[in-house]
């Protein structure tokens, strides 16, 4: 299985109680983010996303960004993130040219989103206490969709500096070499580092 969510689902196995996740005094350990990712699978499943659909995910940095990411991968979705400050023009060009159905924004930023996404032709879903209490409420999955090395994980768009943002796609292969180069390299993490 070359998809990228295969590296969670290997650390959560490996090493459960591990923080995967902290935002203030709020930590998802490996197997909760394991666990809620697999909730995520079953709630995207129920709106019809399907292996190859681009999900936007425009939030900021919250528990819930990491969650959804994984759900969307363990789904076989491509992981369209998006600034949670982006005008509805904006969305609406990162919607369209991604070609995703379905983007997921923050309370905050559900009325661009929604404005951007009627445009694009897609459906806009706001990311509140509420709704994530109803993921965390469905049975969890274990699935962890089949993906190609050369199949593309995540479209992420350019700055737009010189002229309209471009997406970069990332396959799963490129994500899991960064990832891995990352760790050793970089940080220098090994089997015993926590």
């Amino acid at each position: 299985m070359t998809n990228l969510a295969a590296n969670l689902e290997a650390t959560a196995r490996r090493h459960p109680d591990r923080p995967a996740v902290r935002l203030d005094d709020e930590v998802l350990t490996y197997a909760d983010l394991w666990d809620l990712s697999g909730r995520v699978v079953g709630w995207l499943r129920q709106r019809g996303v399907r292996s190859g659909d681009r999900v936007g995910l425009m939030l900021p940095n919250v528990t819930a960004f990491p969650v959804l990411y994984y759900g969307i991968l363990r789904a076989g979705g491509v992981v369209v993130p998006m600034n949670p400050l982006l005008k509805s023009r904006e969305v609406h060009h990162y919607l369209g040219d991604s070609g995703s159905r379905l983007v997921l924004a923050s309370p905050m930023s559900v009325s661009e989103a929604s404005a951007g996404a009627r445009e694009a032709g897609a459906e806009s879903v706001a990311v509140t206490e509420e709704l994530l209490g109803e993921i965390a409420g469905l049975p969890p999955s274990e699935e962890v969709a089949e993906r190609a090395d050369e199949d593309t994980a995540v479209i992420l768009y350019t700055s737009g500096t010189t002229g309209t943002p471009k997406g970069a796609e990332l396959t799963h292969t490129n994500m899991r070499t960064n990832a891995s180069v990352t760790a050793t390299t970089l940080l220098d993490l090994g089997a015993t580092t926590s």
